[in-house]
């Protein structure tokens, strides 16, 4: 560098970082976990993936369990699930948010659908859930699986897109969800 030129800013973005991760309360470190727990979890698994012990954990998922961003599944032991209706409307209301007005949803759905046809057409099926992997050879199986795995995203974006036009084009007649306060 040259004495006309400024030095970069000494940035030590590792240790901003580790003051951010060790600054996230234990109801933050729980919530975290939570949003993972896609089969039922007992709150000692809970309490390690959030690292702290079970008694600090407990009243966080009980308190999750009521406000509907988990399900409680079992009692003795105590598991928990998180709740794919709750993460689906916010989802969905995320969206309403991104795209302001039907017609934008509705331009998102024939994007959407356009790549849902290419895949559909890749695997010659109706849907993902008639995918049957096991007839892949094992040369294809990577890219068999990714696709799938596209497919299964790009069907869920498809039915949370057709609800949150549909929720744009129920608010006030058509107006955007944005004009709420």
């Amino acid at each position: 560098m040259t004495e006309d030129t400024p030095s970069p800013p000494d940035m030590n973005l590792a240790s901003e970082w580790d003051k951010a991760v060790e600054s996230r309360t234990v109801k933050d470190r729980v919530y975290e976990a939570a949003t993972t727990l896609t089969s039922p979890t007992t709150v000692a698994d809970v309490a390690e993936r959030a690292d702290c012990t079970k008694e600090g954990a407990r009243p966080h998922l009980e308190w999750f369990v009521e406000v509907g961003v988990l399900e409680k599944v079992a009692d003795n032991p105590a598991l928990f699930v998180r709740n794919e209706a709750y993460f689906e409307f916010r989802r969905i209301t995320e969206l309403t948010r991104e795209f302001n007005t039907p017609e934008a949803a509705e331009e998102a759905i024939d994007e959407y659908r356009t790549r849902e046809r290419e895949l559909s057409s890749y695997f010659a099926e109706s849907s993902p859930e008639a995918v049957v992997l096991s007839e892949t050879t094992y040369e294809d199986l990577d890219e068999a699986y990714d696709r799938l795995s596209e497919w299964r995203t790009i069907t869920r974006r498809l039915r949370e897109l057709r609800e949150a036009k549909f929720r744009l084009e129920s608010n006030h007649g058509g107006s955007p969800a944005s004009s709420f306060p």
